[in-house]
């Protein structure tokens, strides 16, 4: 290890002396770094892309909401023209453009990195409108991925600022989106006050659009709560207004959730009569995403009819759409990282620096990186050296509890068995002739407690660490439990094996049995089912076991106790993975899959 830190102390001094001569070149340049840093000037035909720039940006708002490729075209050409005379307040206008256009398409990793672009760009010029935007478009992005307190909080920053600006229609949009933001996180009292604090002031500006984006984020809010009849009323006064502003985007937006409500209803002609509106109007404003909720709910509603021809054509619609989806989106996300990247770059001076600087910051990475991998190769050995230790730890931490349960064991069968069973034998001792009826009663509950007492210790000292896992395997020790657990006669269990010819690892077999012993547990006193089953499989690499009942399984997560989260660090411990199927009244399946290590 002594010659390891010497290698790291070398390569570290030669780190030191490559950074040196980084920093002697970069004072050779010194003279032309003065005049790099100054602000570069407006080119050659400023004046005339100003021109240009404004116009495109008019034409890309007016088609924001009416066909997003013609909004998108021109947006670029905004920017482009901006990079071109690197222009600040030309790439906002772009920024906010493209923002507004990657939220309605659900580009949510886009649109996360053009509002932080926005919110420095736009403190650096002290314009808080664009800040307060660019903090509306980033509580957007952190409510899609549930990022609740982060979403939280850009929202409110962004209402503090537009109030300060009396920016009323921006405020209650912001508002709104806070409203959202409550109703995906279920407290829906707080989101009603803030829906109807936003109607209020957008109809206080009669804003048909404010108005139609309010109802429709109420009318989802009551398909959450499946209020389907008041959802399908807020949808159609949302789409009345959309349509009244000639607002495509909000109209097919919203017939989707209207056709979505409907097959909720089991209303599938209605469904299907406004999934073919949306599809239509999708096709037209050239929203592959919006394309795809349509051909969706298409799908699940002639497959609700039994068209299942006709669903199936819808489905295979959807794949296409989808892979579509995927491919726009890498598109997209190319597109606009390579316009934020020539907007590095599109400045000759800024070039020139990045040129001049390029070899000092290469010879430091070099340096830099030779310290990482050290420093990684180090921890790895020692990760490696720990990895052992932890084994180590892990295999006496069985064996002691092995012990422990033998001793448990041992103690609850030996002493408290014995007086349990001691009391029993005296209990029958008692005359019950010179008893009174009542007391004879007394004396029989008694007797009885006692005896079920005994048993139930004996159960206890049996399954803390039972003699056929230990001598026999766990094959034969669950078969053993099973047996008794159908001693039972409410519950009638089964025990399936396939493959399992040679015993497991000593951790293993005690984790896996006292797993199966939990959930069996579970089954008899929560599960009110009547039939169970333990499936145990061997395949080439891995060990699955399955319990199923077919009882009322598990309704809420919330729900899960001590002894299932107990379930999930013994199957960590053995590096599986769990996962847990429940449906109301269709009982609970849980499914363990762990590495396989053999005794021979």
């Amino acid at each position: 290890m002594n010659e390891f830190y010497k290698l790291i102390l070398l390569f570290s001094l030669g780190c030191v002396l490559s950074f040196s001569q980084c920093t002697s070149t970069g004072q050779d340049n010194g003279g032309k770094r003065s005049t790099e840093i100054v602000e570069s000037k407006p080119q050659e035909g400023f004046a005339e892309d100003t021109v240009l720039i404004h116009k495109y940006h008019r034409l890309a708002s007016e088609y924001l909401f009416q066909d997003a490729e013609k909004s998108m075209f021109y947006s670029k050409h905004v920017l482009r023209l901006s990079q071109k005379h690197q222009w600040a307040k030309g790439k906002l206008l772009a920024y906010n453009l493209l923002s507004t256009y990657y939220l309605l398409d659900g580009s949510y990793d886009v649109l996360r990195e053009l509002s932080n672009e926005t919110i420095t760009l736009s403190k650096q010029l002290n314009m808080p409108m664009f800040t307060a935007h660019g903090k509306r478009f980033l509580g957007e992005s952190y409510s899609e991925y549930r990022q609740w307190d982060s979403s939280r909080i850009n929202y409110e920053h962004a209402v503090q600022i537009f109030t300060q600006l009396k920016a009323d229609s921006s405020l209650a949009l912001s508002i709104e989106n806070l409203g959202n933001c409550y109703r995906e996180k279920s407290m829906y009292d707080v989101a009603v006050k803030l829906y109807d604090q936003s109607y209020k002031m957008f109809d206080k500006m009669n804003s048909d659009w404010g108005r139609a984006t309010v109802l429709q984020s109420i009318g989802y809010m009551h398909v959450r709560t499946g209020n389907y009849a008041v959802a399908e009323k807020y949808f159609l006064q949302s789409i009345a207004l959309f349509r009244k502003i000639q607002n495509r985007y909000g109209e097919v937006n919203c017939l989707n959730d209207l056709s979505n409500t409907y097959y909720y209803q089991k209303k599938f002609d209605e469904s299907i009569e406004a999934g073919l509106r949306a599809l239509t109007y999708s096709k037209i404003y050239h929203s592959t995403q919006q394309t795809n909720w349509a051909l969706v709910t298409l799908s699940r509603s002639y497959k609700a009819k039994g068209l299942y021809d006709v669903a199936l054509n819808y489905s295979q619609a959807v794949n296409y759409t989808r892979r579509m989806i995927h491919d726009e989106t890498i598109k997209r996300q190319y597109t606009m990282y390579q316009l934020m990247y020539d907007n590095k770059l599109m400045d000759s001076e800024i070039q020139q620096k990045i040129i001049s600087e390029q070899r000092t910051v290469q010879r430091f990475l070099i340096g830099f990186s030779c310290l990482v991998i050290l420093f990684a190769v180090f921890l790895w050995f020692n990760n490696k050296k720990l990895r052992r230790k932890n084994a180590e730890i892990q295999a006496a931490l069985i064996e002691g509890q092995t012990i422990e349960r033998k001793r448990v064991a041992a103690e609850l069968h030996d002493h408290l068995g014995g007086t349990l069973a001691s009391l029993n034998w005296y209990l029958y001792g008692i005359d019950k002739k010179v008893l009174s009826e009542e007391e004879q009663k007394i004396y029989e509950s008694v007797h009885q407690m006692v005896g079920a007492a005994y048993k139930e210790v004996r159960s206890l000292s049996h399954n803390l660490m039972p003699a056929e896992l230990e001598e026999h395997g766990l094959i034969m020790a669950l078969h053993r439990l099973i047996s008794k657990l159908n001693e039972n006669k409410n519950i009638a269990f089964a025990f399936n094996q396939k493959g399992m010819n040679n015993r497991l690892n000593n951790k293993i077999e005690f984790e896996l049995y006292s797993i199966v012993l939990e959930l069996t547990n579970n089954i008899i006193k929560h599960s009110g089912a009547t039939e169970a089953s333990v499936d145990l499989t061997e395949n080439l690499k891995t060990i699955v076991l399955v319990v199923s009942d077919n009882g009322t399984g598990m309704i809420e997560p919330s729900r899960q106790g001590v002894g299932l989260r107990n379930i999930k660090s013994r199957v960590e411990s053995l590096h599986g993975k769990i996962q847990i199927h429940s449906e109301n009244q269709n009982g609970i399946r849980v499914e363990i899959e762990i590495p396989k290590v053999i005794i021979k």
